[in-house]
């Protein structure tokens, strides 16, 4: 009987420490926490096509300073020629968790990234409540050419 209720009392010890050990962490795992490492090393691109019928490479840099760029590139399909616009900010994570930006443009114009998710290739979360995706853009880049000789095989 000693025996079965020694069992009883370590099995319910074993459940009180391992529901305490669930606390404040945000992924403990590194492979899943956001970083500025993961986030600095990359350029990161996102495509999309405009109201104006135009598609639009959409770029976001982060520097480890604080500093960042985002770049539009525009390639309209009606012939006309393609033209960009770029813009400087500086960024911050929201809080400790890293799993929110601020992008201060400056003159008190700020947008938030929210949710934002850094992967191996892959940038993303909420821009002003927009769901986006960036990916590397040296991943893009390859799987463009890996692409276009799909691409045109499928045209012969």
């Amino acid at each position: 009987m000693k025996t079965l209720n020694v069992g009883k009392i370590l099995f319910l010890l074993m459940i009180v420490m391992g529901l305490s050990s669930c606390g404040d962490e945000y992924y403990t795992d590194d492979f899943l926490r956001n970083s500025d490492e993961k986030l600095c090393s990359k350029v990161w691109v996102e495509e999309y096509e405009t109201d104006n019928n135009e598609v639009c490479e959409h770029y976001l840099e982060f520097s480890r300073n604080g500093s960042g760029k985002e770049t539009f590139k525009y390639n309209p399909k009606d012939g006309r020629k393609p033209y960009e616009s770029s813009y400087r900010f500086d960024w911050s994570w929201i809080d400790k968790t890293m799993e929110g930006l601020i992008l201060d443009y400056g003159a008190d114009d700020r947008i938030y990234f929210d949710n934002v998710w850094v992967r191996e290739h892959n940038l993303s979360g909420k821009l002003e409540g927009v769901v986006v995706m960036f990916v590397d853009a040296s991943y893009y880049l390859s799987l463009i050419h890996i692409s276009e000789p799909t691409r045109h095989a499928q045209i012969s």
